[in-house]
């Protein structure tokens, strides 16, 4: 089918090149659905940018790429513009959209003081309130993948001093006022709950890469994320992963995150 587009873009005629583009629909709906709900932006327009990015793979693919390599860089294309494009929406959005998002009625009320609750009539602007805004709609978003039971183990393990908090980033005046409050640092890489490793198959769905070529590509040594041999599988560190998705790994604060999944799950 590659082959018939490349024939037809010599004619002239984009054809077949929507037929191929058809074919690659069913594997970027889903993603664009989540890209999305996870970044407040509109299906159409994600979809968009997703189309775009393939055509753009498809005429920079036409010359040194095998035929049968050029549908799966057309969906990685097409994944990694959509993300970083909804990033960059996600960044730029005004203070009435995040205000409209992320405005919660109560604070969380258990226990009665905590070092941070749930905003409201606050500026999203300020380096600080973006900090709690950015945890709590973490915290709604883990607690719609059912993972309360593996954020709560993390804090629990934060909160009694098994496992340290962030130490790895330039810490902000707002980190510095809310450590000092707490007693201890409950910051954390979101990474943090993730296992640390993900087998070849489950990166390759991710990025849109079917099974058999995922393992043809590592044979070759052109898997996007380089996979590691352990035993009798191959597995993908969970940051590689990420940093090939675009995915942000952000520094959340056990507060609110707990407060954000509070109030998903309308106990706020």
């Amino acid at each position: 089918m590659v082959s018939m587009g490349r024939m037809s873009d010599m004619r002239g005629d984009g054809k077949w090149r929507i037929i191929v583009m058809d074919c690659l629909i069913p594997s970027l709906r889903a993603r664009s659905w989540m890209i999305s709900r996870d970044f407040y932006r509109d299906l159409e327009d994600v979809r968009s940018d997703m189309f775009e990015a393939a055509l753009d793979a498809w005429e920079e693919t036409a010359k040194g790429v095998p035929p049968r390599d050029v549908p799966e860089l057309m969906v990685k294309a097409a994944m990694r513009v959509a993300y970083q494009r909804a990033n960059g929406h996600k960044n730029e959005s005004s203070a009435s959209d995040l205000e409209a998002l992320l405005a919660y009625e109560e604070p969380f009320p258990d226990p009665p003081v905590k070092a941070s609750s749930i905003i409201h009539s606050a500026d999203p602007r300020d380096p600080a309130v973006a900090e709690q805004l950015r945890g709590e709609r973490t915290g709604a978003l883990w607690h719609t993948y059912g993972l309360d039971g593996i954020f709560g183990r993390h804090h629990e393990e934060l909160r009694a001093g098994r496992k340290s908090g962030l130490r790895t980033v330039a810490a902000s005046d707002a980190m510095l006022a809310r450590t000092f409050v707490a007693g201890c640092n409950y910051y954390y890489y979101a990474s943090d709950i993730y296992p640390r490793f993900v087998d070849l198959p489950a990166a390759a769905k991710a990025l849109g890469i079917a099974k058999s070529t995922a393992y043809r590509m590592v044979r070759a040594g052109t898997f996007p994320c380089p996979p590691i041999r352990m035993g009798g599988s191959y597995q993908v560190l969970t940051h590689a992963l990420m940093h090939s998705l675009s995915i942000p790994d952000i520094v959340v604060h056990a507060d609110d995150v707990e407060n954000g999944a509070a109030h998903a799950g309308g106990y706020g």
